[in-house]
């Protein structure tokens, strides 16, 4: 058979001018039409030498051996008939040179082996003529463009050239182009049309939740002051790395925009939730318990800052389900607040509050109702979250809450006597023997209440609520009908067997003395309770 190879070997220089040696492989024309071979080191040099000895002697190496010795680091094979030149080396293309010494030789080559019209052939890489490394090297080609001295014709071409290209870069190259653009006088609204154009197109992937590029390349790029990039241009990034710290950047985001990013990701997650669903993929945790919005309010870092400027509509929506679902982390009361030491679901939600400029007086009311809920009392509570809110705004609120009587409208088995990691603080009122000899303890401490007629005419503040036949909202505002109930929903006094009653956790002293005093009447009526 004849070898189908024109030369048994050759050589191009490496990026430090060394020589790169190629050898062709074993394949042969009744094969194949495809032409390989193979960069081999030093070492492949002499082990060949040596097989071909011990082959012309009769002998044979083990396999394994030659396939250790014989370890490319690179390959080139050439299909004349179809025309193309395929290539590969190790996983990393820059680090050793082997990639961009190929591609900087490749015509050389074909010349070298005596193959006619190099410039007709497709160049590609493990058969990918759209490879990461062509992309790099036109990057490169770009940028080559910004050593030329500051002009800003020619600035305003590079621009140009920019806002449509296709290739994500990096950060640091992508401030390359923005500093040459400000240093020949292009102005900052060109420049940010430019980069909305472009889609903020760079190289953005995280490590353990920190972005790839340095601090150093985001300072910079802030430093430039421009304005009026939209969120719309970053979005990408915002659904690669859950991370809305790109919002920094922006120092005047408009509405709309705003709220059609925000509408953008949602509407992605909730596709993708769907897929997961049905492919029976892993789902977040916090996406299979609470929900595509929150979701998003736990699991997306700033995503405040993209919240300050969406519609009133869309904020409205995503406080209501913030505070929500505040209620809902913890409901059995087993993790204990230390401090400002929360819990991180409160925490985030805090957080988000702050960053898009909803924790004001109302918000802190309507979570310290949930909070109340969770049986954390107000000095707990105003611990954990006065970082979160304005001085001014957390007085009022305090204020406020100290005027009213709030009571609990607890989740979960609060009757319980205690948990792990959390004193239960449930309020327990002894029933007289007289009174429980009489049977219906629990309707004729009711009856004793409703006769006195003051829990009807005690105002309070509440979460719980009840609903009529149709469904319409009952609102519970009344110390009565929280204590006994309404329909849909049971009164927060419960018995404990016939000895005790019980109320729930953070229940005011007033509604504790009440019954005390109930009783003290049931006991001994028409006295003073002696």
């Amino acid at each position: 058979m004849n070898s189908i190879y024109p030369v048994e070997s050759f050589e191009i220089p490496d990026k430090n001018g060394e020589p790169l040696s190629f050898y062709h492989g074993t394949v042969y024309k009744n094969e194949t039409d495809i032409i390989s071979y193979f960069l081999r080191d030093s070492a492949y040099q002499k082990a060949y030498q040596e097989q071909k000895k011990k082959h012309l002697l009769g002998e044979e190496t083990p396999e394994e051996n030659i396939k250790k010795s014989f370890e490319p680091k690179a390959f080139i094979s050439i299909n004349q008939e179809e025309k193309w030149v395929n290539f590969g080396v190790e996983w990393d293309y820059m680090r050793n040179g082997y990639g961009r010494a190929i591609y900087d030789n490749y015509s050389h080559i074909l010349e070298m082996l005596g193959i006619p019209n190099p410039e007709q052939y497709e160049l590609r890489i493990y058969g990918n003529s759209n490879h990461d490394f062509f992309k790099k090297i036109q990057t490169e080609k770009l940028i080559a463009k910004t050593t030329e001295k500051p002009d800003k014709e020619k600035a305003s071409q590079l621009l140009a050239e920019f806002s449509k290209y296709p290739n994500t870069m990096e950060f640091s190259e992508f401030n390359t182009i923005i500093q040459y653009a400000i240093d020949a006088n292009i102005p900052t609204s060109e420049i940010a049309q430019a980069i909305n154009d472009n889609g903020f197109n760079i190289f953005y992937n995280t490590i353990n939740s920190t972005p790839s590029f340095s601090r150093q390349d985001f300072e910079k790029f802030k430093s430039f002051g421009i304005t009026g990039l939209n969120p719309t241009s970053m979005h990408h990034h915002f659904m690669k790395s859950r991370n809305f710290g790109f919002l920094k950047l922006l120092d005047d985001i408009d509405e709309q925009d705003a709220t059609l990013e925000f509408r953008n990701v949602f509407e992605e997650i909730k596709k993708d939730h769907e897929t997961r669903k049905k492919e029976n993929k892993f789902i977040p945790a916090d996406l299979q318990t609470y929900g595509e919005a929150e979701y998003l309010i736990l699991d997306w870092d700033h995503l405040g800052l993209l919240l300050k400027n969406v519609n009133p509509n869309i904020q409205a929506i995503v406080k209501k389900g913030a505070i929500s679902k505040f209620g809902e982390f913890d409901p059995e009361h087993e993790r204990q607040w230390r401090g400002n030491d929360i819990d991180h679901d409160s925490s985030q939600t805090f957080r988000m509050l702050k960053e898009s400029e909803l924790m004001d007086k109302d918000a802190y009311i309507a979570l310290y109702q949930k909070a109340l809920n969770r049986n954390y009392d107000l000095g707990e509570f105003d611990n954990a979250i006065n970082e979160f809110i304005s001085e001014e705004d957390r007085k009022e609120a305090r204020e406020e809450i100290l005027r009213n009587a709030y009571y609990p409208s607890p989740y979960g088995n609060w009757q319980k006597s205690s948990i792990k990691g959390k004193q239960h603080r449930i309020s327990k009122i002894a029933i007289p023997k007289k009174v429980a000899k009489t049977g219906n303890v629990r309707d004729i401490l009711k009856q004793e209440i409703l006769k006195q007629g003051i829990a009807k005419r005690t105002k309070i503040r509440t979460d719980m609520t009840g609903r009529d036949r149709s469904g319409k909202p009952i609102v519970v505002n009344n110390l009565k009908d929280w204590l006994f109930g309404v329909p849909g929903t049971p009164g927060n006094l419960q018995m404990e067997g016939i000895s005790t009653v019980t109320l729930p956790p953070q229940t005011p002293e007033f509604a504790v003395k009440l019954i005390e005093d109930t009783f003290r009447d049931i006991e001994y009526p028409n006295t003073d309770g002696r």
